[in-house]
């Protein structure tokens, strides 16, 4: 056997792991980029006290603001987890159409809404009305029902793909 059952576990808690994460990205995107955006601009404008009697040169420091701007912009989105599952969804939602993307709006509607709460009934059934409604208002198609299977199976496609582009990353 070329792997071990204790392997075979961790592989599978590894990526349940990760596809909570791809929906916790999914569905709180816009406060996760807010977030990622105060921090990055808190990093770029910190700075370090530095002591003017050491003598010698500033060979580490790039003497060029634009250039440290960048690198320290490279640098932060190195060191901030939360940045390349920003970019995964950003990448995700860029390569659906415009009906998942109506969707997945749909979708973090469904999430922030108090009363529905976590269960897999409540954001199926807000998500079914509120998509036919969006449907209806874009593309003048009356009756736009989907199934609750079609909006599981979208839902855990998007999901999967989120989890693929973060590995490529």
């Amino acid at each position: 056997m070329l792997a071990t059952i204790e392997e075979a576990i961790n592989i599978t808690d590894r990526i349940n792991q990760d596809k909570k994460k791809a929906e916790y990205y999914l569905l709180n995107y816009e406060k996760e980029y807010l977030l990622y955006k105060d921090k990055k601009q808190e990093y770029l404008t910190y700075k370090e006290e530095v002591d003017e009697n050491v003598g010698g040169g500033k060979t580490n420091i790039t003497s060029n603001p634009t250039e440290r701007v960048v690198m320290k912009s490279i640098e932060f989105e190195g060191s901030y987890e939360p940045y390349k599952w920003l970019k995964a969804v950003e990448i995700v939602q860029r390569s659906l159409g415009e009906r998942k993307n109506i969707f997945i709006k749909v979708r973090r509607e469904a999430d922030k809404v108090a009363h529905i709460g976590k269960g897999r009934k409540g954001w199926i059934v807000f998500a079914q009305r509120r998509y036919a409604e969006e449907m209806e208002r874009r593309f003048i198609q009356p009756e736009v029902f989907m199934s609750e299977r079609t909006l599981k199976t979208w839902w855990q496609d998007i999901i999967n793909q989120t989890m693929v582009v973060v590995n490529q990353i």
